[in-house]
């Protein structure tokens, strides 16, 4: 088997999507599926249900597929090791983005770390702060935003920022703001999420401190989809604060300052990676950028 045939799978079994793994890969859709094909038969199973919507792991997949990140993640060592040895700082680097890129000033990132690492290509895949560890260990990518800090004592956690999030109430309920405290807020219908969000595990907090609940209604995974929820008045939501106020100014929705948390934004890695001149030399060009500009990222 070859390397770029496993990189394939990965990236099939990350999308779940045949058209957008050929396009992250920069495969045509065709050769990217000759490339499964192959590996199924040499591995001698099958890796993917193939079904209208995406291409599924099957059970022997989905067992082969953290072998899979392991020689990937081997082969990606010994380049870096060989580029240690010759006294330089390069190699690929992936970096997982848990939101908005705008928001995770990507562009800076990119100019930053290519102009001091020259030698360093970088690439970006989709990430949730729920994801990241399991990403991280699986050799998805190299090194993650996230939101918040509570990770296990060998993942690496650098915070760079401290972000505003706010609770935003739809107009329609929101008559008399200066009413309003957690006991009526949480009584109203939320917009909540099921995928341990440090967002709402904070805000969870401060409810469980008034003894209320939530009101969930609907449910959301994606802080886009929990946007265009809000700007249809379905429920109360957390957003960032900087969303928070597009929805505000959009007339959709009022923001309620007493309710506004405090979260962490994060980069992250292995910590047996500590030692990598790629990751910490990287880490401190992203680590940069929010320093001097000396403001929340929001």
């Amino acid at each position: 088997m070859e390397l770029f045939q496993l990189r394939s799978f990965q990236a099939v079994a990350q999308t779940g999507n045949l058209t957008r793994a050929a396009e992250a890969l920069h495969l045509s859709q065709s050769a990217l599926s000759v490339q499964i094909r192959n590996l199924e038969d040499e591995l001698g199973v099958e890796l993917f249900t193939r079904q209208a919507k995406g291409m599924r792991l099957t059970p022997a997949g989905e067992t082969l597929l953290p072998h899979a990140g392991e020689i990937l993640e081997k082969s990606a060592e010994m380049g870096r090791a060989a580029v240690h040895l010759r006294g330089e700082v390069g190699g690929s680097l992936n970096i997982g983005l848990n939101t908005d890129p705008t928001f995770l000033r990507l562009n800076r990132v990119i100019r930053a770390v290519t102009t001091a690492l020259p030698r360093v290509s970088l690439t970006f895949c989709i990430s949730q702060t729920l994801t990241t560890e399991g990403m991280l260990r699986r050799g998805e990518m190299d090194m993650g935003f996230a939101f918040g800090t509570d990770f296990p004592a060998d993942v690496t956690v650098v915070e760079l920022a401290t972000t505003p999030v706010s609770v935003v109430v739809p107009a329609h309920l929101a008559q008399d703001p200066s009413t309003l405290d957690w006991r009526r807020i949480a009584a109203m219908p939320w917009v909540w999420t099921t995928c341990q969000c440090p967002f709402h595990l904070l805000c969870r907090e401060r409810m469980d401190e008034a003894g209320v609940q939530p009101n969930t209604v609907t449910e959301a995974v994606d802080e886009n989809i929990v946007k265009e929820l809000a700007l249809g008045g379905l429920g109360v939501t957390l957003l960032r604060k900087a969303e928070a106020l597009d929805v505000a100014r959009q007339g959709a929705g009022i923001i309620w300052e007493p309710g506004e948390l405090q979260v962490p934004l994060s980069l992250t890695w292995l910590a047996r990676r500590d030692g990598d001149r790629l990751i910490t030399s990287a880490a401190a060009q992203i680590a940069a950028i929010w320093r001097k500009n000396g403001e929340d990222a929001d």
